[in-house]
């Protein structure tokens, strides 16, 4: 079973702070690896996390050509929707939660070509 974290930066007016999700569990840091400290602390506590492999993803929110700028607006808009609906102790309507997980896993697959395609530009060439 592999763990993943999504690090994503919250922008107010005053400062960014950084949340961490892993599943339903959240944590925040003035940094991402603060954050990333905070989940890995509750992450921790959970016995199956601590046989599996971790994925951490720093989400920059750059579109391209693998998650467009569109798809990027309407995930942050779930997110602070499902932000607030967690704040509040609500769930999403399952419509909606459908879409964010869609998102979520769309975003997740276009992070790993990117990650493929940097290790395939940091391989040599096969003989």
């Amino acid at each position: 079973m592999m763990t993943t974290i999504e690090i994503i930066p919250e922008v107010t007016s005053e400062r960014t702070i950084y949340r961490a999700i892993s599943g339903q569990q959240q944590a925040t840091g003035s940094t991402p690896g603060q954050a990333l400290d905070q989940i890995e602390q509750v992450l921790a506590t959970q016995e199956e996390a601590q046989r599996s492999e971790t994925i951490v993803i720093v989400q920059r929110f750059h579109p391209d050509n693998l998650f467009t700028a569109q798809q990027q607006a309407r995930l942050q808009e779930l997110m602070g929707q499902f932000h607030q609906a967690v704040d509040t102790g609500e769930s999403l309507p399952s419509q909606t939660q459908q879409e964010l997980e869609s998102l979520v896993e769309d975003e997740l697959e276009a992070t790993i070509e990117r990650a493929a395609r940097i290790l395939q530009k940091t391989q040599p060439p096969q003989p």
